[in-house]
Formats: structure tokens, sequence, C-alpha cells
């Protein structure tokens, strides 16, 4: 792996709760296999547990300490650590330190995962996101998670009901309007690094 300071600069995601997303392989680079991040985390973000269910993904720590907890247990990573989540286990992150998290995230197969990074940050762009970083209005979060099904899951709301509830949801969200957000990669708000 190529080290995360030697690499070309490429287009930064960011959002206004302290996450940002530099994409580095991409599913178009990877045929669809891999969709590889260096993300960095504010101290304080943390991200609501959740699944893939159809990506594995993996942490690798540069730089902070990350704490990762998935199924019954909790660890803390520390620069050099790494750990793997299969696909559809309970997870989430956070930056367990008082500095910057700096690591790469991978996810197999890339899917849609880098759509969704992109909707979120431009409904973040739209302030139609919490303090949390979710979407604030639950018919927006409807259409976002019937859209990416295969790249995300809230892990708190059993299963059985996501299949009925989000579906029935997104449809009323679509009929007022509601969409994916239409992320641009020329906007100029978006930084290179």
């Amino acid at each position: 792996m190529v080290s995360p300071d030697h690499r070309k600069a490429e287009p930064a995601l960011e959002t206004t709760f302290g996450e940002r997303f530099v994409l580095r392989d991409t599913a178009a680079d990877t045929d669809g296999e891999l969709l590889r991040i260096d993300t960095y985390l504010d101290p304080g973000v943390r991200r609501p547990l959740h699944s893939h269910p159809k990506q594995n993904e993996r942490f690798v720590v540069h730089e902070g300490t990350l704490g990762v907890a998935l199924e019954d247990s909790e660890v803390l990573l520390e620069p050099g650590d790494e750990k793997s989540v299969s696909a559809g286990t309970p997870h989430t992150f956070w930056n367990a330190g008082d500095d910057k998290v700096h690591m790469t995230t991978e996810h197999r197969p890339a899917l849609r995962f880098e759509e969704f990074l992109q909707a979120m940050v431009e409904l973040d762009r739209e302030d139609g996101l919490d303090s949390d970083g979710m979407p604030a209005n639950p018919l927006v979060g409807a259409v976002l998670l019937d859209e990416f099904h295969n790249e995300m899951r809230p892990a708190d709301i059993p299963v059985s009901i996501q299949r009925i509830l989000f579906p029935a949801l997104a449809t009323v969200g679509r009929k007022v309007g509601y969409g994916v957000p239409n992320y641009s990669k020329t906007d100029e708000r978006q930084e290179q690094v």
C-alpha cells in the first residue's frame, strides 16, 4: 500500500461536523472491487451503530486513537493497528482521543458507497443533517436508506421493520419531492488535498 503522505492530490468531501473523506481508489478505478478512502475524524466525532449488508469494511489507523465497537466488544486502535468488519455486522467507530484521527477505510466490494457519502455530504451542505450527522428529515433519511440499502443499514431498528418501513416512507418522501441529494464534483466548496 502506498504511504498516505505520497499519494496524488484528490478531491476531499467534508462535513460540518468534523469528517473529511479523500477518495483514493474508487469503484471506477477498481472495477467495483474496492473503495479506499483516507478518512479524518475530529475529536468527538462518533458514527451511529450501523452495518453494511453486502460489504466488508477494514479500518487502518495512521494517526490518533480510533474506537471501534462491534457485536459485544470494543477496541481502541492506535497508529499501525487495523480492524476488519464482516458484511452485515453491526458496528460503530469514533475518535477516542483528543487529536484528529487519520485512517484508511476500505469497502469491499465498492458497490455505491461513494455515492452514499457524496449524498450525505451534499445533504450536510443543504443543512439537512442533525447534530449527529444523520438526516434531520425522516422522509429524506428513508429515501437515502431505500436507495442505498445494499451499502448502509441502521443497526438499532430491526431488519424486518426496515424492510417494510423504509420503502413505505421512501415512497411518501419521493411523492412529496424528496430524492437523493445531487452531489456536484465541480462544486467550488470542494477542496483539493
